[in-house]
């Protein structure tokens, strides 16, 4: 969920991935529903390596430990779906890097895979 500040700094970025759509609390389409949005990630990318991967969890279908075949990552859109796991959204980099700098310590950042073999993942990717 984005406010709308940050919904329209970053339009024309999220846009290659998804849509913003109003965020309407209990059918009201006051004037204030467009205050927030729901940012809807449509894109769906096979780009997991589902060898090396974690098994989705049977209850939920959630991937503990993603790696990804680095050709087939789309490092251009800023956030995709895979398909063993189309409840869980990625974010690349460098929008994770654009959202920090509008938030600031409004939003919390979990590396999930890097190429760079220094760099360790989150160890819980999906838990509050």
């Amino acid at each position: 969920m984005l406010g709308r500040s940050v919904a329209d700094a970053l339009a024309d970025e999220l846009s290659a991935a998804g849509r913003l759509v109003p965020f309407v609390i209990d059918g009201n389409e006051s004037s204030e529903s467009d205050d927030y949005f729901v940012y809807l990630v449509e894109r769906i990318v096979d780009c997991l390596d589902t060898r090396r991967s974690s098994k989705p969890k049977k209850t939920t279908g959630e991937i503990t430990k993603a790696v990804f075949f680095p050709d087939a990552l789309p490092a251009e859109l800023p956030a995709f779906r895979v398909p063993q796991y189309c409840g869980g959204v990625y974010w690349n980099g460098w929008a994770v890097d654009c959202l920090a700098e509008l938030l600031g310590d409004d939003i919390e950042a979990r590396l999930v895979w890097s190429e760079d073999p220094s760099l360790t993942p989150h160890p819980n990717l999906w838990g509050f």
